[in-house]
């Protein structure tokens, strides 16, 4: 008996796989404690707050993806809805890799002065653990990855590998 698998089916299995380990790595990330770094009871959650950007990331590549395909965009206005897409995109991306290490970084950057100590005083507890900062990042590549990917497989209009459900 000869096994065939379709190359959507295990297209999509990689890529759920990819992004369950990063989901896992996010929460092992925030759940856990390092030594060295801070008591058990100072485990907290502010790194999970990088699901927002999980959650951002593919929204503008979607809408250019839908704006492309309509007939009313001339070609040049249809490049330039993609490259506007794509830069915000990148920063979201880069804002979900920077939000861990800012919050990691938090016990040693301090500001002094002006409207800023304010501000500091307001979130003087928001801080994350060097170690779970490296675990968000390693969900990061994961999840962000499988975003990627997702669009890279699925970036042709026609759904002829779908027929076969």
């Amino acid at each position: 008996m000869e096994l065939t698998c379709n190359r959507t089916i295990v297209t999509l299995v990689t890529m759920a796989l990819t992004a369950a380990l990063g989901v896992l790595l996010m929460f092992l990330g925030c759940a856990l404690t390092f030594p060295g770094d801070r008591p058990a009871q100072d485990v907290n959650w502010w790194g999970i707050f990088v699901v927002l950007f999980y959650i951002l990331s593919p929204i503008p590549l979607a809408i250019s993806r839908k704006l492309s395909s309509e007939d009313y965009l001339s070609p040049e206005s249809n490049s330039l809805v993609k490259e506007v897409s794509y830069f915000i995109s990148a920063c979201i991306v880069v804002g979900g890799f920077g939000l861990p290490i800012v919050l990691a970084r938090r016990a040693v950057v301090s500001f002094y002065g002006g409207p800023f100590s304010v501000i500091s005083g307001l979130f003087s507890h928001v801080q994350i653990q060097a170690g779970a900062a490296g675990l968000i990042g390693g969900a990061n590549i994961f999840v962000f990855g499988t975003v990627y990917s997702y669009f890279v497989f699925f970036a042709k209009e026609d759904d002829s590998d779908w027929n076969g459900f």
